[in-house]
């Protein structure tokens, strides 16, 4: 009986051991990992949380999403970075993996802060929030002082006179298969303008994700696969500096309005992200030229002519629709 005893006990003690050993293990791998993530950050986060996660995000979109090589950013302290087309929510990451040193503040939307830890993570890396339902404002708008998002101007403002780094995509909103491209808001040459600085314009290319034929164009499409699915999908995406803008800065210029700079600046961020498709390094280079002979301002005055009719003809339509409301309810009434 004593003998069963010890035995149980010996038992007891071998599993307590190796569950110790197996605990152990467990905590030396998951400290290395995250020593690892650490090290391989390449971002000045005052968090040391945030630098690992930056880390770990650096590792999985290089293995997933991009290479290293094609464009590296050193030197980003008080610059101002335009991103697009806007395809995708990995984009930032995408980009971000390109920087050294000073991290990008993003201009980044709160219309998914609804779903859990999306809020934190976008104030963990400093995000700055624009409000979903702001009205856009756009540089056809008499009055150029006042701003959808006034708030979140002054914040990119800010982060660039503390010689900080701003990155924001100016459409806004994703750019659709088979659908027109979306409009360039004003922010971007708002903030430009009044901290008189140039924009630095990326173009990204090479998203696997969206070309997949195996995968329905109306999945391929969809605000939340783009936000959130895409991600899990191999992508090979090239980040090229298309150009700098400095229009708003050139002495000749000086005497031009607010209003003419912001509409020159949209003009040419359109035309480097008009085109949705998949382009070269050689096409984009071509897209100088249309703006050394002005082409890109035509185009973007057409876009501005045709959104102002759609919208025209959206209110035509809801005031229509409200002028017929008394008589489809006295019909439906009478036929009661």
């Amino acid at each position: 009986m004593y003998g069963k005893i010890d035995s149980n006990c010996d038992e007891s003690v071998s599993s307590a051991y190796t569950l110790l050993f197996l605990l152990t293990g467990l905590a030396v791998a998951t400290y290395a990992i995250v020593r690892f993530c650490e090290s391989n950050n390449q971002l000045n986060y005052e968090s040391r949380f945030a630098r690992i996660i930056a880390g770990l995000l650096l590792l999985i979109t290089r293995m997933l999403h991009t290479k290293s090589g094609d464009l590296e950013i050193t030197d980003a302290a008080n610059k101002l970075y335009a991103i697009g087309p806007h395809r995708t929510a990995i984009e930032a990451i995408v980009v971000a993996s390109k920087f050294k040193g000073t991290p990008p503040q993003f201009l980044a939307t709160d219309n998914y802060n609804s779903v859990p830890g999306i809020a934190s993570f976008l104030k963990m890396f400093k995000a700055i929030p624009v409000a979903s339902n702001a009205p856009k404002v756009d540089s056809t708008q008499a009055d150029n002082n006042k701003t959808a998002n006034a708030g979140a101007l002054e914040e990119a403002s800010k982060a660039l006179t503390d010689k900080g780094c701003v990155a924001l995509f100016p459409q806004g909103n994703f750019a659709r298969l088979g659908q027109e491209p979306p409009r360039v808001y004003a922010g971007t040459a708002k903030i430009a303008i009044k901290n008189k600085v140039p924009i630095h314009v990326i173009r990204l290319d090479g998203f696997w994700s969206l070309q997949n034929p195996v995968i329905p164009l109306f999945i391929r499409n969809n605000a939340y696969y783009r936000a959130f699915l895409s991600g899990f999908h191999m992508n090979n995406i090239r980040a090229t500096l298309a150009c700098v803008i400095d229009f708003h800065l050139k002495p000749e210029n000086e005497h031009l309005s607010d209003e003419d700079k912001t509409e020159e600046i949209c003009a040419q961020l359109y035309a480097y992200y008009r085109h949705t498709e998949e382009l070269t390094d050689k096409q984009i280079g071509t897209i100088k030229t249309e703006i050394s002979n002005k082409t890109h301002l035509l185009i973007w005055k057409n876009k501005v002519n045709q959104d102002e009719v759609k919208k025209h003809l959206v209110s035509l339509k809801k005031e229509e629709t409200q002028l017929e409301q008394p008589t489809s309810t006295s019909m439906k009434l009478g036929s009661i």
